[in-house]
């Protein structure tokens, strides 16, 4: 009897969680990046002013790199790029805001209330950054730091 109402526990866990969430689906799958090494930046010439987004969440590589004309990201050790954004707004060392292209979309602001640190020619503020896909749903958002230099 107790591993029949243990099996049955077991059963009902995951409908009950379930309803619990409003039997909404699963979040948006999420996109994996890379960081973006120093190979890369020499193999794919990506040299130029900019911003480069490291999460707070993992490693101390940058998975985002906003550059005047373009936003990289590495996905499946390829490295994409992304145009600049025509309402796209400016940051520092020629950086900005808005990246859009027929892939992925980027969005890089500086945290509300964040205080940004200045050393030497490297700015340093606290960034949210949000990748989306073709349809423009979030399949990546993370919290970390932009710092930007000339490169």
């Amino acid at each position: 009897m107790r591993k029949a109402t243990i099996a049955a526990l077991l059963f009902a866990l995951p409908l009950a969680l379930t309803a619990c969430s409003g039997g909404k689906p699963d979040a948006a799958p999420q996109l994996a990046l890379q960081p973006i090494l120093y190979f890369d930046v020499t193999q794919n010439k990506l040299y130029g002013s900019g911003c480069n987004f490291v999460p707070s969440n993992g490693g101390m590589g940058a998975v985002f790199l906003a550059q005047a004309e373009r936003g990289l990201i590495k996905v499946d050790d390829h490295i994409v790029d992304i145009p600049l954004a025509p309402d796209a707004t400016p940051l520092p060392q020629g950086a900005h805001t808005r990246y859009a292209g027929p892939l992925y979309s980027a969005a890089l602001t500086p945290v509300p209330g964040g205080k940004p640190k200045t050393m030497g020619v490297i700015a340093v503020f606290p960034a949210h950054l949000v990748i989306s896909d073709a349809k423009r749903q979030p399949i990546y958002d993370a919290t970390g730091d932009a710092q930007c230099k000339p490169m």
